[in-house]
């Protein structure tokens, strides 16, 4: 009966000695390149189309890409009336002692 340490040493030995083995056992020889192969034919000279392709003469659009436009001035109105001033504070709500942010100057 041989003892577990020994029979450690001897597989760990056994593969020691294989993987020596292994790497020193001679590569194959590599396989020949293929031959190479003749070269593919010249297209032919004329074309693939035998007829030219027909100019098709140009027509207006069956509707328009863009919505008209509509005249009479720009889109601004100086009548109406401004956004209600109101005092709100605008920042942080949540700090009791902060101050409002300056109003922006307009248009």
């Amino acid at each position: 009966m041989v003892s577990r340490r020994r029979a450690w040493s001897a597989a760990l030995l056994m593969a020691a000695a294989g993987g020596a083995a292994w790497r020193l056992w001679p590569a194959p020889e590599p396989a020949a390149p293929p031959a190479p192969r003749a070269a593919a034919a010249a297209p032919p000279a004329r074309p693939i189309v035998s007829r030219p392709t027909p100019a098709t003469p140009w027509h207006p659009p069956s509707r328009p890409a863009l919505p008209p436009v509509r005249k009479g001035g720009n889109s601004w109105r100086p009548e109406a009336a401004p956004v209600a001033k109101a005092d709100v504070q605008r920042g942080a709500p949540d700090i009791p002692d902060a101050k409002p942010l300056p109003r922006p100057p307009d248009p």
